[in-house]
């Protein structure tokens, strides 16, 4: 059977959706406050503009125009790039920056934020989430060679270092995602015994890494029964999780096993408490007047780029300070809600028509696409949970779009010279 071109659209929305209420039903917690009825009507009304700007964006036929073969000498300057750019992003922290995998995790990031890396390392910086595509054109040209395949899948393993560096899950757990999604996309992923033990072999260890992390971030700052990260932590304000969950952890003698379930509760309530935020900062705004960011908040990276080099003067304190909790996840919808409020409805059926706009290119030829595409597959899926276009996030696309520019560029000048 052919599935449809639409499929991955449908499978990113709704599988994120039923993986969140998945955790959420195993979760064991009771929600404080009663949800607000328009923090509800906004995040439904958002998924169905959303597809109604997918559905009703038409099938357009675009001419394949002769659109550059990205061919396997093309993936290795990619992958070329990708490296060099990774050893300026290194440079930059452990010689210029003076972070040290021998500091804990605070004294790292306090160093990052003391000191500002100049233009060709914000560069570098940018160019490292090239990672994720080699592997892409690898798969889609069907190229067989050993050597190529292995290089391509191990750039994914790049971004750990600067997430054991940052103390960052999400360094280790997207590089993991964005494989997967794209594995699956190329039907390299089947349900057989092999590929379901190595998928829980690969949830392990990512599961592991995310313990480490999480103890070395609290090393010092909390106490045998890690309450800082259980009865006392911050998140459970409008989530709270049951007594009963926090006596099992406490009265476990296994302190490794103690770490695990601490890391467990965490990962669980990290993943669903965002829509909980998001409707705390509906009700914060249905009593003060909101001033609306108009993408300053979704997109703060650029902002802080353009304020470096005085393209604009904008108060990006004050924007931060549109999220009333400061640094919780406020899902996609948070953001949508501070840029634009209500009008964000227009914003995301535009959004659902840019998407289809994405499909239409790559069903008919024009593979540069891809990256991009895949990029947005991740985004729904996560759309509950975290607004990946924020942050990290913003440089992905950066990356996405100037690989569709440059593609674009090299195919003119290969037409204008036959």
């Amino acid at each position: 059977m052919i599935k449809s071109k639409h499929f991955a659209f449908f499978v990113s929305l709704f599988g994120g959706v039923f993986i969140w209420f998945f955790i959420f039903i195993l979760f064991p917690a009771k929600i404080i406050s009663p949800f607000a009825k328009e923090s509800f009507w906004f995040i439904f009304l958002s998924y169905v503009f959303l597809i109604l700007g997918y559905l009703f964006f038409p099938n357009t036929k675009t001419q394949n125009k002769g659109f550059v073969i990205i061919s396997k000498r093309f993936i290795y300057i990619i992958i070329g790039t990708t490296l060099m750019s990774y050893l300026f992003r290194y440079i930059d922290l452990f010689i210029f920056r003076k972070v040290s995998f021998s500091n804990d995790v605070w004294q790292n990031r306090a160093l990052l934020a003391e000191t500002k890396p100049n233009f060709i390392f914000t560069l570098s910086a940018i160019l490292t989430h090239l990672y994720f595509i080699p592997i892409i054109f690898v798969l889609k040209n069907k190229i067989t060679e050993k050597k190529i395949i292995m290089i391509s899948l191990l750039l994914f393993l790049l971004p750990f270092i600067e997430g054991f560096i940052r103390g960052s899950r999400n360094a280790f757990f997207t590089p993991v995602i964005l494989l997967l999604i794209i594995l699956l996309y190329f039907k390299k992923i089947f349900f057989t015994r092999k590929h379901i033990l190595l998928i829980i072999f690969t949830i392990t260890i990512l599961f592991t890494i995310a313990t480490s992390i999480i103890m070395q971030r609290e090393a010092g700052e909390t106490d045998d029964n890690y309450s800082s990260l259980t009865t006392d932590f911050f998140l459970n304000k409008f989530l709270e999780p049951s007594p009963v969950l926090f006596e099992v952890i406490h009265s476990t003698n296994n302190n490794s096993i103690k770490k695990m379930m601490v890391s467990g509760f965490q990962i669980a309530q990290y993943y669903v408490h965002g829509v909980f935020e998001f409707d705390n900062l509906v009700k914060y705004y249905q009593k003060t007047p909101i001033k609306h960011q108009y993408g300053k908040f979704t997109f703060s990276i650029i902002n802080k780029f353009t304020n470096k080099y005085e393209f604009t003067d904008s108060n990006l304190e004050e924007v931060q300070l549109m999220n009333p909790r400061g640094i919780t996840f406020l899902t996609f919808f948070g953001g949508l809600y501070v840029d634009f409020g209500w009008f964000g409805l227009i914003m995301i059926f535009l959004y659902g028509c840019f998407q289809k706009r994405i499909v239409n290119k790559i069903t008919f030829g024009n593979n540069s696409y891809l990256p991009l595409f895949f990029f947005l597959l991740f985004c729904n899926f996560f759309m509950l949970t975290f607004n990946f276009l924020r942050g990290m996030g913003t440089y992905i696309l950066v990356v996405c779009f100037t690989f569709v520019f440059s593609l674009s560029l090299w195919n003119k000048i290969l037409l204008k010279n036959k």
